[in-house]
């Protein structure tokens, strides 16, 4: 589970920033997620990047044991898996 503390920029339609927490983050622990959009030539490229791990300390829970290569791998994977399932909800909402 993640919390999403607050929206840090917000520039429609190309750029939205937010700061995000897993429900396990002490307080002052944050990551921070930018999302961007741009025109393609079959709808809208979005673009997820999560940055800030290095901040959070290797042995956080919130990265499940894993080292630093095998986490992010994971957390791009999370991200994927999210888009897809985003993807697929706009498409049947059409």
């Amino acid at each position: 589970m993640c919390i999403r503390d607050r929206v840090t920029e917000w520039a429609p339609p190309s750029r939205l920033v937010f700061e995000w927490r897993a429900a396990n983050f002490a307080p002052g622990e944050k990551t921070e997620v930018e999302v961007l959009f741009a025109p393609a030539s079959r709808g809208t490229l979005v673009t997820v990047t999560h940055r800030g791990w290095s901040a959070i300390r290797p042995d956080h829970p919130a990265r499940h044991g894993k080292e630093t290569v095998a986490f992010v791998r994971m957390m791009a994977m999370w991200w994927g898996d999210l888009l897809g399932a985003l993807r697929e909800h706009v498409a049947g909402a059409r």
